[in-house]
């Protein structure tokens, strides 16, 4: 009988592994520009597209793009994040984006350009799911041919309003490797920003400031961070905690797991996209 029991729970792990897998790599947002969502899309109303990684798709962060799906009745907001992306892949599926012709653009992405960087063990997974191929280095020299050509095709592709948005701390050690190269991968954006004349949306420097002003021993660092995002995936779906629980077992203020948002963190984000969006509407 024990045995059965053993088998039973095994199976039951495997079936858990590969839902929360399947999920936290493949699943896209409901309100992903697919085919038939662009179907939906009503002429009456503007379009908000917000365009991104993990830290846009919110179901391993928080999501704040629903938050906006809740203010601005009025718009038409798309979700456009897929979990694990780089500026080449992003690259990869930006006909998804153009084919809505929206009104509105944000662009949030360089995360995992940083994290590919500097952690071999992070690369290795982002090829593993095919992000990037297996012959690439991802490197700042790819990162801004990448995000050059991202512009430049929406600019000439779309008549949008685009926002770049800097990237978010990577780790609550703003002295780490990580961060000093999200620092200057966020120095590129906002120069991007100012050379095509778009809007830049501070999203990095108000989380330094948060810090700066709320300063905390911190238990661990950046390289634990695929450890920790393990953790924060169990205990959101499993356990069924909020990004904000995790946050705090870790001794964070701003992410579960050095990577993603919390409601603090997700929090400002939205404000920044919603001036983005009223002062862009007037």
């Amino acid at each position: 009988m024990l045995w059965l029991l053993s088998i039973g729970f095994l199976i039951w792990l495997v079936v858990i592994f590969y839902w929360l897998w399947q999920k936290v790599t493949n699943q896209r947002p409901e309100s992903y520009p697919t085919l038939q969502n662009r179907q939906k899309i009503y002429s009456s109303k503007k379009t908000l597209v917000c365009f991104g990684d993990s830290n846009t798709h919110g179901n391993v962060s928080y999501n704040w793009v629903s938050d906006l799906g809740i203010i601005f009745q009025d718009l038409q907001v798309l979700n456009a994040g897929v979990n694990s992306d780089l500026t080449y892949s992003l690259l990869q599926r930006i006909d998804d984006v153009i084919a809505c012709q929206p009104d509105f653009i944000t662009i949030l992405i360089g995360t995992n350009d940083v994290s590919a960087s500097v952690s071999e063990e992070l690369e290795s997974s982002f090829k593993q799911i095919n992000r990037i191929p297996k012959d690439m280095k991802p490197d700042f020299d790819l990162f801004k041919k990448n995000y050059q050509e991202i512009i430049l095709r929406l600019k000439q592709e779309t008549k949008a309003k685009i926002a770049l948005i800097s990237l978010p701390v990577m780790s609550e050690d703003l002295k780490h490797e990580a961060n000093i190269k999200a620092d200057k991968y966020s120095g590129y954006i906002k120069e991007l920003a100012q050379t095509q004349k778009l809007t830049y949306l501070p999203l990095r420097e108000k989380e330094k400031e948060y810090l700066g002003a709320n300063p905390r021993p911190l238990k661990h660092t950046f390289d634990e961070t695929y450890k920790l995002l393990i953790f924060s995936i169990i205990n959101h779906y499993i356990l069924g905690k909020d990004w904000d629980y995790t946050s705090k077992k870790h001794g964070y203020q701003l992410t579960p797991d050095n990577i993603h948002l919390n409601s603090v963190s997700g929090g400002m984000l939205r404000d920044l996209v919603k001036g983005f969006i009223k002062t862009t509407q007037k």
